[in-house]
Parts: structure tokens; sequence; C-alpha cells
């Protein structure tokens, strides 16, 4: 059986469930803090495989296998960029917004994406645009560090 996670942003936490099936409903609470708000599936390194993958993705909405790849194609090559590139940075970006949608209606984020393709310094377009991200995607430099992950296995 699967081992999803799920993103709480109160804590900036990744808590991990086991789930005794494929298809899962409704996010778990916070195992933390259940009055926090609703959790966000995450996409998780773990394969489970492509035929579980596969009906888990139909039933539930899931990423597809494909996507998997995408990202994971994705964060090979972030290894290596350079990060005084500012094209490179922002083809990157486009790239993930492309994959996973995250601020892609945003456009202050897709303006941000086009200034770094364009050359501009990071820490300038930043300036330029604080303060104008969507609640939804905070921009960068909202959180400096990434979510923690918490080892433990939780039921669903």
């Amino acid at each position: 059986m699967p081992i999803y996670e799920y993103l709480c942003r109160d804590c900036n936490t990744v808590y991990q469930f086991f789930s005794r099936t494929l298809s899962v409903k409704a996010p778990p609470p916070c195992p933390k803090d259940p009055v926090h708000q609703e959790l966000e599936r995450q996409m998780s390194g773990f394969a489970i495989g492509a035929a579980a993958a596969s009906v888990a993705s139909q039933e539930a909405g899931d990423p597809t296998p494909e996507t998997f790849a995408k990202m994971e194609n994705l964060m090979g090559r972030l290894e290596g960029i350079d990060e005084n590139d500012p094209k490179a940075m922002g083809h990157l970006m486009r790239e993930m917004s492309a994959i996973t949608g995250e601020g892609a209606h945003d456009p202050a984020m897709q303006e941000a994406i086009r200034r770094l393709e364009g050359g501009e310094d990071p820490e300038k377009v930043e300036e330029l645009l604080e303060g104008q991200w969507d609640e939804e995607s905070p921009g960068p430099g909202t959180h400096r560090t990434g979510p923690s992950l918490d080892s433990s296995i939780y039921d669903m």
C-alpha cells in the first residue's frame, strides 16, 4: 500500500501517511494540530510502481508517471544550475511552473520569470515585484528554507 506525503503550511512540515487503499478521497488532518488548514498533497520521490501509480492517478487525480518523470529530470538538472545565471534560473522556473501549475496564473510570478529569462538580476527582480505575489504562490524569498520532513508515518 502507498505512503502519501502532505504539506501543512501552518507547520511548514511534510507528513507521511500510510494508506490502506490507492484511492484517497480527502486529505488527513495535521498530526501536530488538527485545526490547521487543510493539508496539501505533495509529489513524492517514492515510487509505488508504474501499475499502482497509474491506478492511483486515475482514481485520485494524482500526477501521472510522466509528470513524476518530468520533475525528476528537472530536479536532476537543478543540481547543476549556475545560481548566478538568471536566464537559466528563469527557464527552470518556467518549466517547473508548466509541470506543476504553480504560479501559472500569477501575473507577478510570470513577470519575474520573464525578467529572469531576460537576464535581469534576481535580487532586483524580487525587489521590483515584492508584495505583488498571490497568497497561493508567495513568490521567491518568502520561505528561505523548504518545509521540514516529519520522519514518522501516520495512518490515514
